[in-house]
């Protein structure tokens, strides 16, 4: 599979051992197409436990091969870094379907510039977009409580 070759040699770049589970965790982001939470991960990867998965999961963000996106429901959503022959770099705004929630990137856009206090220190940054995606779109409008960026509404 060209998944499978394509995470070892991203896990031999980054200065990582391609063991079977770093593999099978890269493989499975890959191969998704989209952004998986942990759960996901987990539900995919029959016969590793949750702990196992979170492990490798934060390893690979740390090697910078995985960059995690929290949606608008509190889940956190992982999403490949892969070469720039790949894809999605970072480093740019994410849109989340709350109908089906997959996480998408928006890697051709930038994230706004925004001035932090003087002496503040920037410990991450998210731009997030969200709304249907254009399939849940095309089944079914938006309701007008989702269509708020008031604070506390719902979503579908």
């Amino acid at each position: 599979m060209a998944e499978e070759r394509i995470s070892s040699t991203m896990l031999e770049e980054a200065g990582l051992r391609p063991t079977a589970v770093r593999q099978r965790v890269l493989t499975s982001l890959l191969a998704a197409g989209h952004s998986l939470s942990h759960r996901e991960l987990t539900d995919l990867l029959v016969g590793l436990d949750r702990v196992t998965v979170f492990r490798s999961i934060k390893l690979l963000k740390k090697s910078g091969l995985v960059h995690g996106v929290q949606g608008i429901d509190g889940t956190l959503r992982y999403v490949v870094n892969p070469s720039e022959k790949q894809g999605c770099p970072g480093g740019h705004p994410h849109f989340f379907c709350v109908a089906c929630g997959n996480m998408s990137c928006l890697a051709d856009q930038d994230l706004p510039h925004v001035r932090v206090p003087q002496g503040a220190e920037v410990g991450g940054k998210q731009f997030l977009i969200y709304g249907r995606c254009p399939s849940c779109a095309s089944a079914k409008p938006l309701p007008a409580k989702t269509r708020s960026n008031r604070r506390g509404s719902r979503y579908a």
